[in-house]
């Protein structure tokens, strides 16, 4: 009954604004409609007694908007990724008058309605009318964000030195991503402006969009907001005495160790691309790459040391093994595959030599203490070591 006495009700003060204003728009119908919370088929029911009545204008009741922004919805979807920003926005900020209160509680309740309206279509509910309350809710939408692109870009302005490799165009992009989602929860109750509303939206879609997208490595976002409390302070510090504040100076202000605050800073440090130029030898230009790959490319002189003191090392093993026991040599052979034999069993060795598994286990373990205590080798493979790593 109270639905009924609702729906009667709100018919009532709709034809008594007619009367007061001449025609009503279809969005004025919507508006008034959602503030009396009438479900979308009492929506849709509604326009159609309003329409019978000959109250709305152009007979069927096009939204008060919909001249404005056209009759299509492409330009600012309903869904959130599917917003492009494309040339015609810039030219097409003028042609949006800056909206008062009651302008935003109007496209606010018609975007409402039309959320509520896809969800009624969506359990099976689908009706010309709930069509149209659809279409008004997009277009109300495209409306509310085109009419808020200049505060997009102001914001977006304001957070392109810390923007990293993207540009302005992709920071207004992101800013709308923000519109769009403010104008998806924007409750008009409440009594604030929209703007005030979105503000906290759109910052957090382009301070979300730098940390995910500026570098080519991403940090996580507390790293980011470490950064960026860091540049804030050095920016602060230049200002106030003209020159970069040190690491300790950092630290010290913002109460972390000089190391968290250097490896931060580290974090945040622009990448280096191999393919930058650097200088140009014989009209042929160098680039990072190259240097690097020629810095690991072994010389002729590295190789040949290489060679030699292998040579100098294989052969120390041997007199020391051919010094002590001639069956030493052959256990590092088959024991180790010195040159170039293949790995054996203790059990085979054993049976080369008429002697048990145990006794060859003794005898291996001999020449390698041998080996280790002789002072000659031990240089010789510290000094191949350091040729090949670098000395520690």
């Amino acid at each position: 009954m109270e639905k009924v006495g609702s729906f009667a009700r709100c018919l009532e003060v709709l034809i008594e604004d007619s009367e007061r204003m001449g025609r009503i728009s279809r969005s004025h119908a919507v508006s008034v409609a959602g503030r009396r919370g009438l479900s979308p088929e009492d929506t849709a029911r509604l326009i159609d007694a309003l329409a019978k009545q000959d109250v709305l204008e152009g007979g069927e009741g096009a939204p008060r908007f919909s001249t404005l922004v056209g009759t299509k919805s492409s330009a600012y979807g309903p869904r959130r990724r599917s917003l492009q920003l494309n040339s015609e926005i810039p030219a097409r900020m003028g042609a949006h008058r800056i909206l008062n209160a009651e302008d935003e509680v109007e496209l606010a309740r018609c975007i409402q309605m039309g959320m509520r309206a896809r969800e009624a279509r969506e359990v099976g509910e689908s009706t010309d009318r709930l069509e149209e309350l659809i279409a008004d809710g997009d277009r109300a939408r495209q409306y509310l964000i085109a009419s808020n692109v200049r505060l997009a870009i102001s914001i977006a302005r304001s957070f392109l030195p810390s923007a990293g490799d993207l540009e302005l165009d992709d920071l207004i992009q992101e800013g709308i991503f923000g519109l769009d989602r403010a104008a998806e929860k924007f409750d008009p109750q409440l009594g604030y402006k929209f703007s005030t509303y979105a503000t906290w939206w759109v910052k957090q879609t382009i301070s979300r969009a730098i940390c995910n997208q500026s570098t080519a490595i991403r940090l996580p976002v507390h790293v980011w907001e470490q950064v960026n409390e860091i540049r804030r302070y050095v920016r602060g510090f230049e200002v106030r005495n003209g020159t970069a504040p040190t690491v300790l100076e950092i630290a010290g202000a913002l109460g972390k160790s000089a190391g968290t605050i250097k490896a931060i800073m580290d974090y945040a440090a622009p990448v280096v691309h191999l393919d930058a130029p650097l200088s140009t030898e014989g009209g042929e230009l160098t680039s990072l790459g190259e240097l690097v790959l020629h810095s690991l490319t072994d010389s002729v002189e590295d190789k040949v040391m290489e060679i030699e003191m292998r040579n100098a090392i294989h052969e120390r093993i041997e007199f020391i093994a051919s010094g002590y026991d001639r069956r030493f040599l052959r256990i590092l052979e088959g024991r180790c595959g010195f040159n170039g034999h293949e790995e054996m069993t203790l059990e085979q060795l054993g049976q080369e030599f008429g002697i048990s598994r145990e006794r060859v286990r003794q005898l291996e373990k001999k020449v390698k203490e041998r080996i280790r205590s002789d002072a000659i080798l031990v240089q010789l493979a510290r000094d191949f070591k350091e040729g090949l790593h670098g000395a520690a």
